[in-house]
């Protein structure tokens, strides 16, 4: 995440932390521990109790394994019992080696801390009113999105209920809001630390954000710094929304996060979106991971930001096959600022602080070899464009800039962020530009005696080669599971405009332009509550299913999504490409999954150990599951590792969601050092729910240490493609 101007720093401190400093230091970061008799929090895993027990009684159980003395009681935090069996409570590593003991104790996970991780993009994306998935869907009505993160801002035009009915018989929420709720927002909680001292109102902007980009519904007059004006929507402007507070300015609980998604389950959520995430942990020892398997198994979709720490390799996280991971790409809106150079070359940057007054006016170009970064400015500078490399924050370097009498700033971004650029506000005239075209400046700005520069600030501009991926958005292979290809999906996520808080206390409607993984993900949520509107009896699975086999891995002059180095994107960087929510309503085949399918994944990986931890409802003997290997999950991808020379199969299983007559033929394309066999060729359905399956032989012919393709179910209305990633073993 991104932020830009004094009331929202403290935002920093969140989702693009990991970009603006340290990648992988606060990503997932948990508190050293070292002391046995000192009290820290911890996520007690249970048994589930063989009898049936009211939310009193179960509350009476848990707190049966706390220490035996005066007040521990109140060290519970939260009682889980919809997702997970146990309890959160403050606790000393010597009490809970003592618990350990206890019959129906399973294990104890260390709470960690983890980061939180729009006028146009409704439009970018396909979704038009009165058309489309948007008429089809009724714009989401009658379908619920639980968001999980820093609380949202009630009053806020985008929280409207206009047009709204009233929420489905089956919400069981509460609104904790003094303000009440309406037909749009049904519902709000405080999670955090067991809910009891704050109220679910938004003090950072991030959960108001993210809710907004779900959900919100059609505001007027949205803007933010004068940019992107018009009628702003969420994804799914009619879907009704709670918003579970369970992230402050330090990070999230996963304690807090793990009672949002239990009580989102049991309020009766459709759809939980979860901008948040830390490092890749073994599923069997992440309490999210194992939550959102519960909500997975009582039919609620679970989307997660698949982080902020790209573009290093194996960087994603959220990586269980029952979360739909997403990440972040561009839009083809940019704020234009167009710089021209006195030798008549011209570069395109991006501005959040737009000058009138400044624009197109010819002015000296300041640029020091000696501090290239502007760690100094000398009175040279005084009435000129000055060219600082990044190395210093943005607002700090307009700052200095200012001091000496510059009237603008080119920030050049660094390297690594290759062709994205993140505006911030910075209070001063600024362009943001390239690497690349930031040494086009400096060369002439270094060859010429007496170099010049006008800006031309020239507002939202559409037409930008879009969508490429982020340099941030976080990148596979997965850790966890490596036979899965992840992220699954890329959604807008960078320059996004969405709802804010009302940080100055105005009452009126405020909006901001940010960036991350955050970002993407509530626009993928979205697009799952359209889905599930149009087919409400569809497992998370095929909703999942039918957003990968239907996302794009073209831009629309048919050359291949790129990444921020402009080079081809990898799967392992945009998942199997970019959502395409109109084409998703309507997939042809999916490849679903139900809880028996985990069960026998999660035995095939883990054995009965991880099965007894992630599996809550049922009691699992992994001798009587046949077991599968990870690549033979049916998941809509498909990854194998191989020697050279060798081969395996792995099978799939299709379901016909399209006209009951139906034909499809195989059409696979890879690389010449990779061979596929798809057996059979054809899958003939007659009816509608009707399955087929196909065996799929890989054999890696070449050398190469990864290459990827695409596996397509083609019939006369439809294209079911799948990404096909072989990797040398």
């Amino acid at each position: 995440m991104d932020t830009f101007g004094a009331p929202m720093v403290s935002v920093v401190l969140l989702a693009l932390l990991s970009i603006l400093a340290n990648p992988l230091a606060a990503f997932g970061r948990q508190t050293p521990y070292h002391d046995t008799h000192q009290r820290r929090t911890y996520i007690i895993q249970l048994k589930k109790p063989a009898a049936s027990l009211d939310e009193q009684n179960l509350k009476m159980w848990y707190e049966s394994f706390l220490p035996e003395s005066d007040g521990s009681s109140k060290r519970l935090l939260h009682s889980y019992s919809e997702v997970f069996s146990g309890f959160a409570a403050e606790l000393t590593e010597e009490e809970v080696k003592k618990m350990e003991k206890k019959e129906g104790f399973l294990r104890a996970h260390p709470d960690r801390v983890v980061p939180l991780l729009t006028t146009h993009t409704p439009a970018f994306l396909g979704l038009k009113q009165s058309q489309g998935l948007w008429k089809a869907s009724n714009l989401g009505k009658g379908v619920i999105i639980g968001v999980l993160d820093t609380g949202l801002t009630p009053n806020h035009s985008s929280f409207d209920d206009e047009g709204m009915p009233p929420p489905p018989a089956k919400w069981k929420g509460s609104c904790n809001f003094e303000s009440g709720c309406n037909n749009k927002l049904i519902g709000a909680k405080d999670m955090i630390g067991g809910g009891s001292s704050s109220s679910p109102t938004d003090e950072e902007g991030h959960g108001t954000h993210t809710a907004s980009t779900a959900a919100g519904n059609f505001a007027r007059n949205a803007s933010a710094f004068g940019l992107g004006g018009g009628t702003a929507a969420g994804m799914a402007p009619h879907a009704h929304l709670a918003m579970y507070k369970v992230c402050g300015s330090q990070g999230c609980s996963l304690a807090d996060v793990l009672s949002g998604i239990d009580a989102g389950v049991k309020d009766g959520a459709d759809v939980l979106s979860l901008s948040l995430g830390g490092s890749s942990v073994s599923l069997a020892e992440d309490p999210l991971a194992i939550g959102a398997f519960g909500a997975a198994e009582k039919g609620v979709f679970v989307s997660c930001a698949g982080g902020n720490n790209g573009p290093s390799q194996s960087s994603v996280s959220n990586e269980a096959p029952w979360i739909l991971t997403v990440a972040a790409s561009t839009t083809d809106r940019s704020f234009r600022a167009s710089i021209e150079l006195g030798d008549g070359h011209s570069v395109n940057g991006e501005s959040l602080d737009q000058s009138e007054a400044l624009s197109e006016t010819s002015l000296p170009l300041y640029f020091s070899q000696d501090s290239p970064d502007c760690g100094s400015i000398s009175g040279d500078a005084s009435g000129k464009v000055v060219v600082c490399k990044a190395g210093q924050s943005p607002a700090d370097l307009a700052t200095l800039v200012k001091d000496g009498g510059g009237v603008a700033l080119i920030y050049i971004t660094d390297a690594s962020q290759g062709s994205t650029k993140l505006v911030r506000r910075v209070e001063f005239p600024a362009a943001f530009v390239s690497d690349k075209d930031g040494a086009s400046i400096i060369s002439y700005a270094t060859s010429t005696s007496n170099p010049t520069a006008s800006i031309s600030f020239d507002g939202a501009v559409l037409g930008a080669s879009a969508p490429s991926v982020a340099f941030f958005s976080s990148r596979g292979p997965s850790l966890a599971c490596p036979s899965i290809i992840k992220p699954d999906v890329s959604g807008p996520g960078v320059n996004i405009l969405a709802a804010w808080l009302d940080s100055e206390g105005t009452g009126e409607s405020n909006y901001n332009i940010i960036s991350g993984t955050s970002m993407a993900t509530p626009h993928l949520s979205g697009v799952a509550a359209l889905i599930k509107s149009v087919h409400p009896k569809w497992s998370p699975a095929a909703i999942k299913s039918a957003i990968i086999t239907t996302s794009d891995d073209k831009v629309a002059s048919g050359k291949p999504i790129r990444d921020e180095q402009e080079e081809p994107a990898s799967f392992f960087a945009m998942g199997a490409g970019h959502v395409n929510p109109s084409k998703a309503v309507d997939p042809g085949l999916i490849y679903d999954l139900n809880t028996d399918d985990y069960i026998a994944y999660i035995c095939g990986k883990f054995g009965d150990s991880g099965a007894s931890v992630i599996v809550r409802d049922r009691s699992v003997n992994c001798d009587n599951v046949k077991n599968i290997t990870e690549a033979n999950l049916n998941y809509p991808s498909i990854f194998v590792a191989l020697e050279s020379g060798s081969s395996v199969t792995v099978k799939r299983t299709v379901t016909n969601v399209g006209a009951a007559s139906s034909s499809y033929k195989v059409q696979v394309n890879v690389p010449k050092s990779v061979s596929v066999t798809v057996t059979p060729h054809t899958l003939t359905f007659s009816k509608v729910k009707e399955k087929k399956s196909f065996t799929v032989t890989v054999k890696l012919n070449g050398s190469s240490s990864s290459v990827e393709g695409n596996l397509k179910w083609i019939s006369d209305k439809h294209v079911v493609r799948s990404p096909i990633v072989v990797s040398s073993s």
